[in-house]
């Protein structure tokens, strides 16, 4: 089940190049304040893949910790 279209969103979608789209869907749920476990639930994967992809989405931007993400993704989408 998709939560989030990113295809639908091509404005939003075009602010972080750097993402696959689900590394791109899975860190905006994040940035928008759900929680990891229940991204898993939304997405029909294990927390484990969740908890991953968002660690691979906070590595390519280099912040030292997942507030780092945040604030980028908080940053890009104002």
């Amino acid at each position: 089940m998709t939560v989030f279209d990113p295809t639908q969103y091509p404005e939003l979608r075009n602010l972080f190049p750097e993402l696959t789209p689900v590394q791109f869907e899975t860190a905006l749920l994040f940035a928008f304040g759900i929680p990891q476990k229940e991204i898993s639930v939304l997405r029909s994967v294990a927390y484990k893949v969740v908890r991953q992809t968002i660690t691979e989405a906070r590595m390519k931007f280099e912040p030292a910790s997942l507030t780092g993400l945040l604030t980028v993704f908080h940053v890009r989408l104002v």
